[in-house]
């Protein structure tokens, strides 16, 4: 199973230039106590990242000693003092910590972990951009866009967490529980946004809604489903009289058409699923 990750050599120097140029932004913009910011490439949460991508390939290779070491030591970067000052991380930390060790005591005994190990280079890969947006706000706290941003951030961040379970583990179930956690704080952005925010904040929670309950567009899906079959019959018909080479092309074509048929679905949600990041990503430039 392949998961969409950063690759860990960029995250890490991306890492670096966006905290480097935040920590003086902060400083500079904050009316308040002085956040200065020196992390670069070693902060805990990108050396984690850096470990749980290492464990996910031993993983694949059936090291197990290794895979246990990396996760350890992630485990001890993750549980770095001063790892960050936002509440919402150190929360998700936490919780990734856990899951860590968890899975440590039981790693030895099944095969079954690949998916579980990507999870969480996944979580660490989202935890980072989580951080960065939160380093790069002068946080106001009295200020009502911010007030909607802080809430905006964590409704993104289990909504990519989401990202994985759908497309990646195809968990339906830890899809939907991550949506719905979307939608509880988005509900608390609509408590504090200001009207037209407002507006925005209920199209956006009826599209996860309509995500979560993975029967948006059923009709037009079976359409598509139609055609394909249509199309497939005819491939068939015409490879009945077709010279080898061509048989062999309209074959390849058939099995093509196949796979299209079984990931449909997947497709269908993977642009729901990206009409709605941009919608999020777009409130969030213009608080």
């Amino acid at each position: 199973m392949k998961a969409f990750l950063f690759g860990s050599g960029l995250l890490a120097a991306l890492l670096a230039i966006l905290f480097f140029v935040s920590g003086q932004a902060v400083s500079e913009n904050s009316t308040s106590a002085s956040h200065s910011v020196t992390v670069d490439s070693n902060h805990p949460l990108a050396m984690a990242h850096q470990e749980l991508k290492r464990a996910h390939e031993d993983f694949n290779k059936g090291d197990i000693e290794s895979v246990q070491k990396e996760l350890n030591v992630a485990s001890k970067w993750l549980q770095q003092p001063g790892l960050s000052d936002n509440m919402k991380t150190m929360d998700e930390v936490a919780t990734l910590v856990q899951e860590i060790q968890e899975l440590q005591l039981k790693i030895s005994q099944s095969s079954d972990h690949e998916g579980t190990i990507a999870r969480f280079w996944h979580r660490s890969s989202t935890l980072i951009d989580h951080e960065i947006q939160h380093i790069t706000k002068s946080w106001n706290d009295v200020s009502t866009a911010n007030k909607t941003i802080k809430y905006l951030l964590n409704a993104k961040l289990h909504f990519n967490y989401a990202e994985h379970e759908l497309f990646a583990a195809h968990e339906s179930g830890d899809a939907k529980k991550q949506l719905s956690y979307a939608i509880t704080y988005l509900d608390e952005a609509d408590k504090v946004a200001v009207p037209h925010v407002r507006q925005q904040i209920a199209i956006i929670k009826k599209d996860i809604q309509e995500l979560a309950n993975s029967h948006t567009n059923a009709h037009e899906q079976q359409n598509v489903i139609d055609v394909l079959n249509t199309a497939s019959v005819s491939i068939q018909q015409a490879s009945q009289s077709a010279a080898p080479l061509i048989q062999d092309r309209l074959k390849r074509l058939s099995t093509e058409i196949d796979s299209l048929k079984s990931d449909i679905g997947v497709l269908a949600h993977r642009q729901q699923y990206d009409t709605i990041l941009n919608k999020l990503l777009k409130l969030e430039t213009e608080l």
